[in-house]
């Protein structure tokens, strides 16, 4: 069973929390089933915790779980802190792969894109 974890920094702003889980379920629309299990997480200040979202996508059967770091520069949280998170977890679930995909920022791309959105805005 494959896994898809979203993960932003979180807020003391609930309603920049909600925005979040919103944006995390219409990815989950679009992704047409190409995962069997789709969740977010935040780092800190809001729940559920990355960790959290991946002892719950286990417990429900994932063996091959994906993590997309919704952050747009490389900080302290993309380069150190998620992946000693993914590295405490492959220890304690020596089955499972867990895979970190590039942070927003660094997707292929990404800045084309935000370019032809801004311009379109503009018309």
């Amino acid at each position: 069973m494959k896994g898809f974890i979203l993960v932003a920094h979180g807020s003391r702003r609930a309603a920049a929390n909600e925005e979040i889980a919103g944006f995390a379920q219409r990815m989950t629309a679009a992704m047409n089933g190409g995962f069997d299990l789709v969740g977010y997480g935040f780092w800190e200040l809001a729940e559920p915790s990355l960790a959290q979202v991946i002892d719950a996508q286990v417990a429900a059967g994932a063996r091959d779980i994906t993590l997309f770091p919704y952050f747009l520069a490389e900080g302290k949280h993309v380069v150190k802190d998620l992946p000693s998170v993914l590295a405490e977890k492959k220890e304690q679930y020596p089955g499972v792969k867990l895979t970190q995909l590039p942070h927003l920022g660094a997707v292929p791309g990404f800045d084309h894109w935000l370019a032809a959105q801004l311009q379109a805005s503009d018309d």
